[in-house]
């Protein structure tokens, strides 16, 4: 039986995996993504990969991939959001996080992290900061982002789309640090 979370356990970790490889994702992979995502919801895969086939092809999303063996066993995604056009409150336009799906098989194994720290690369290369919503039941979750700098910013906010089932979202956001390293690549040339 497959579960949406792995049981939150802060200690347990497995032996990473050097040969997995996460990389940005293309339309070639949303019919892997897809099929997990279908795996992990119990939904019909064809609902799946298509919702996945859209969204990569859509320039405010952006897909990461984590491949092991030729195969798609993990993903993110980050998306740009207008929540205040879009109905909401208290959470700022910008990009934002959302969920990363790990296949069971190899979950534990550092894969979470490697595929949230690469969208969060990506995203501070080009913007000054990165947002996740999160519900405060969500311990796991909140303990990855807070070891990679994210902070509260509130709890007061609505962001269309996205339902705390006990009304305990949170909003986190992470500053790129203003000493960190810039490349002009258009200098690189």
């Amino acid at each position: 039986m497959h579960t949406l979370f792995a049981s939150y356990e802060p200690e347990a970790h497995g032996i990473p995996l050097p040969d997995a490889v996460v990389r940005p994702g293309s339309a070639q992979d949303a019919e892997q993504t897809g099929r997990l995502a279908a795996y992990r919801e119990g939904e019909p895969t064809e609902r799946w990969v298509g919702i996945h086939h859209r969204k990569v092809s859509n320039e405010d999303n952006c897909l990461v991939v984590a491949e092991l063996d030729g195969r798609v066993v993990g993903f993110g995604w980050a998306s740009y959001l207008r929540p205040v056009e879009s109905g909401g409150h208290g959470a700022p336009d910008g990009w934002y996080l959302s969920g990363v799906v790990v296949d069971e098989s190899v979950r534990r194994r550092g894969l979470g992290l490697r595929l949230t720290q690469q969208r969060i690369d990506c995203i501070l290369s080009h913007a000054d900061e990165v947002y996740y919503v999160v519900a405060a039941s969500n311990r796991a979750s909140r303990d990855l982002h807070a070891a990679l700098g994210f902070e509260e910013v509130t709890r007061d906010f609505a962001l269309p789309g996205v339902v705390f089932g006990a009304g305990d979202g949170i909003l986190c956001r992470l500053r790129r640090r203003p000493d960190a390293d810039v490349v002009d690549l258009d200098t690189r040339r």
